[in-house]
């Protein structure tokens, strides 16, 4: 759970106009020469491993397949949903929280802390940020994200510019000898891109489709035990899962000291300024940052990077399909919880209406790095004191729980 005692975003403050350039696209052609570069090396490309796994089929003619030969008994609505039903996805939201989902007064006891918490040591910091035009944000942003992904492919733009050096000594150099190196050994590879032949995308439509619904079900595989439910193959699963959603579902809305709208509002901008600092550094918002950044970004719009647009439009669809271990797990999920997941499907389960506030406080908890999740060795909520005002409290009754498809 969230606790926000520790939390600190004064040294996210802009103090600085945030007048960044937009992000060239030779950032862009960088990250695609570099993913290329390892789509070469001669091992067997995502979408090829992936065609030769799935069948072709659409996602909603899979799951009809899927369901009719594991789960004949139960009639199925005529559009299926992306997500696994209500229930089951239910289930998968709640557990993502990071809540404790057993115990409805210990629920309500850490979100009521969790709640206190914020008011205390977030907004009084956040409500002061000053708004930062959307262009801007957007760019510097951009900038950002772009130069944590060069750097998870080994290249750090600010050690390429000759501009920063301290994010660099914390990467894992491999034996190009830095960013230098490695760039240099990518550009040597473009001179050869016109004469490598590159098998076109191997995946159609239909295949990628499934493999994103497939990848979405992985969680299902876990979830239930995060929850004390039993396995997604068991036939109990659905009827405690029901349960648990109806008790669950009478846990009362909070008050919060914003709304909902704003505090996802306020946890995407304390996203981004945490990106920012962690891309760049904690000076990045001072009229040092952001000289060093705007100085990076013009030093990369000056490299010729050669890729042919079919080549970057080529590792662009690789990088957008899912990991292949959440395909097969969620392939595993759906082929194995097929009963569960088509009562899920023919079933209205109750509404949990706690489920916004969970999710936005879990955002904003990951907004803001380095927070503990729970209590903290110095925490200034007395969480003992809400769980004995708590003790007494009469929930309301759960609803009647609706009539389950028989599985024989």
């Amino acid at each position: 759970m969230p606790c926000f005692c520790k939390a600190n975003s004064t040294n996210l403050m802009p103090t600085a106009n945030l007048s960044v350039q937009a992000v060239p696209p030779q950032m862009m052609k960088l990250l695609s020469l570099l993913g290329l570069q390892g789509t070469a090396s001669g091992q067997a490309r995502a979408d090829m491993k992936l065609n030769a796994m799935l069948p072709a089929m659409t996602p909603d003619i899979y799951l009809k397949a899927t369901m009719a030969a594991n789960a004949p008994n139960i009639a199925l609505p005529p559009i299926l949903p992306t997500d696994g039903g209500g229930a089951i996805s239910l289930m998968m939201r709640l557990v993502a929280t990071g809540y404790p989902l057993t115990d409805p007064r210990a629920l309500l006891a850490e979100v009521q802390q969790a709640v206190v918490s914020m008011a205390k040591n977030v907004l009084p910091q956040a409500q002061t940020i000053p708004k930062i035009p959307a262009p801007q944000m957007q760019n510097i942003t951009l900038a950002a994200k772009m130069t944590l992904a060069l750097r998870a492919q080994g290249v750090c733009p600010m050690a390429l510019a000759g501009l920063d050096f301290s994010h660099e000594a914390k990467m894992e150099l491999g034996e190009a000898g830095g960013s230098r190196g490695t760039c240099s050994a990518a550009l040597n590879f473009a001179a050869k891109l016109p004469r490598i032949t590159m098998p076109p995308f191997a995946l159609p439509l239909p295949k990628v489709n499934l493999a994103r619904q497939l990848a979405l079900m992985a969680p299902a595989a876990t979830a239930p035990a995060a929850m004390g439910l039993p396995a997604v193959s068991d036939p109990n699963l659905m009827k405690t899962l029901m349960s648990q959603l109806a008790a669950l579902s009478t846990i009362p809305i909070p008050n919060l000291p914003v709304s909902l709208e704003d505090l996802q509002a306020m946890a995407d901008q304390l996203q981004d300024l945490a990106t920012i600092q962690e891309a760049f550094g904690p000076d990045a918002l001072t009229p040092a940052g952001i000289a060093r950044i705007n100085a990076m970004l013009s030093y990369i719009a000056r490299l010729n990077i050669p890729v042919p647009l079919e080549a970057q439009s080529l590792q662009m669809q690789l990088d957008a399909l899912p990991k292949i271990d959440d395909v097969t797990q969620g392939a595993q999920a759906t082929q194995s919880g097929a009963m569960n997941l088509a009562a899920s499907m023919s079933v209205q389960p109750p509404a949990v209406p706690i489920l916004p506030t969970l999710e936005a406080l879990k955002k904003l908890a990951k907004s803001l790095p380095g927070l503990p999740l729970g209590p903290c060795d110095a925490c200034n909520t007395d969480i003992g004191s809400i769980r004995d005002s708590l003790a007494g409290m009469q929930l309301p009754a759960p609803p009647p729980i609706p009539t389950l498809p028989s599985f024989t």
